[in-house]
Protein backbone atom coordinates (compact mmCIF):
# COMPACT_ATOMS: atom_id res chain seq x y z
CA UNK A 1 0.00 0.00 0.00
CA UNK A 2 1.39 3.37 -1.04
CA UNK A 3 0.76 6.41 1.16
CA UNK A 4 0.55 9.88 -0.33
CA UNK A 5 2.58 12.75 1.10
CA UNK A 6 -0.58 14.43 2.34
CA UNK A 7 -1.75 11.27 4.12
CA UNK A 8 1.70 10.85 5.70
CA UNK A 9 1.66 14.47 6.90
CA UNK A 10 -1.79 13.95 8.41
CA UNK A 11 -0.70 10.77 10.22
CA UNK A 12 2.42 12.46 11.60
CA UNK A 13 0.41 15.49 12.73
CA UNK A 14 -2.14 13.28 14.53
CA UNK A 15 0.62 11.33 16.25
CA UNK A 16 2.39 14.52 17.38
CA UNK A 17 -0.87 15.91 18.75
CA UNK A 18 -1.40 12.75 20.79
CA UNK A 19 2.12 13.08 22.20
CA UNK A 20 1.20 16.51 23.59
CA UNK A 21 -1.67 15.15 25.65
CA UNK A 22 -0.77 14.35 29.24
CA UNK A 23 2.74 15.81 29.13
CA UNK A 24 1.87 19.07 30.87
CA UNK A 25 2.49 19.29 34.61
CA UNK A 26 0.75 21.78 36.88
CA UNK A 27 1.66 22.35 40.52
CA UNK A 28 -1.01 23.04 43.14
CA UNK A 29 0.11 26.66 43.32
CA UNK A 30 -0.10 27.06 39.55
CA UNK A 31 -3.51 25.37 39.48
CA UNK A 32 -4.71 27.82 42.12
CA UNK A 33 -3.35 30.80 40.17
CA UNK A 34 -4.93 29.48 36.96
CA UNK A 35 -8.28 29.10 38.72
CA UNK A 36 -8.14 32.71 39.92
CA UNK A 37 -7.29 33.90 36.41
CA UNK A 38 -10.10 31.85 34.84
CA UNK A 39 -12.49 33.39 37.37
CA UNK A 40 -11.43 36.87 36.24
CA UNK A 41 -11.61 35.89 32.57
CA UNK A 42 -15.12 34.51 33.03
CA UNK A 43 -16.44 38.00 33.68
CA UNK A 44 -15.47 39.12 30.17
CA UNK A 45 -16.52 36.00 28.25
CA UNK A 46 -19.14 36.77 25.63
CA UNK A 47 -19.48 33.50 23.70
CA UNK A 48 -20.13 31.18 26.64
CA UNK A 49 -23.62 31.10 28.13
CA UNK A 50 -24.71 29.87 31.57
CA UNK A 51 -25.67 26.40 30.33
CA UNK A 52 -22.27 25.94 28.65
CA UNK A 53 -20.52 27.08 31.82
CA UNK A 54 -22.56 24.48 33.71
CA UNK A 55 -21.44 21.72 31.31
CA UNK A 56 -17.81 22.77 31.64
CA UNK A 57 -18.13 22.84 35.42
CA UNK A 58 -19.71 19.36 35.54
CA UNK A 59 -16.95 17.84 33.43
CA UNK A 60 -14.20 19.53 35.44
CA UNK A 61 -15.76 18.44 38.74
CA UNK A 62 -16.07 14.81 37.61
CA UNK A 63 -12.52 14.74 36.25
CA UNK A 64 -11.19 16.12 39.52
CA UNK A 65 -13.16 13.54 41.54
CA UNK A 66 -11.95 10.73 39.27
CA UNK A 67 -8.32 11.88 39.51
CA UNK A 68 -8.65 11.93 43.30
CA UNK A 69 -10.05 8.39 43.29
CA UNK A 70 -7.91 6.71 40.63
CA UNK A 71 -5.01 7.28 38.24
CA UNK A 72 -6.25 9.04 35.09
CA UNK A 73 -2.76 9.07 33.54
CA UNK A 74 -3.21 5.60 32.09
CA UNK A 75 -5.63 2.87 31.21
CA UNK A 76 -9.05 3.09 29.59
CA UNK A 77 -9.90 6.47 31.11
CA UNK A 78 -6.75 8.06 29.72
CA UNK A 79 -7.44 6.55 26.31
CA UNK A 80 -10.91 8.10 26.27
CA UNK A 81 -9.56 11.43 27.50
CA UNK A 82 -7.01 11.42 24.64
CA UNK A 83 -9.83 10.85 22.16
CA UNK A 84 -11.84 13.71 23.66
CA UNK A 85 -8.75 15.93 23.63
CA UNK A 86 -8.16 15.20 19.95
CA UNK A 87 -11.82 15.82 19.05
CA UNK A 88 -11.71 19.18 20.84
CA UNK A 89 -8.42 20.15 19.17
CA UNK A 90 -9.86 19.17 15.79
CA UNK A 91 -13.05 21.18 16.38
CA UNK A 92 -11.03 24.22 17.41
CA UNK A 93 -8.78 23.79 14.39
CA UNK A 94 -11.79 23.60 12.06
CA UNK A 95 -13.31 26.73 13.62
CA UNK A 96 -10.02 28.63 13.32
CA UNK A 97 -9.81 27.66 9.65
CA UNK A 98 -13.29 29.13 9.08
CA UNK A 99 -12.43 32.46 10.75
Amino acid sequence: MKISKEMLKKIIKEELEQVDFGKQRTSRGQASADLKQRSKDMQSQRGVDDKERGIINQIETLLTQLADKTDIKGGAVNSKLKKLYNVLKQELGDQQDEE
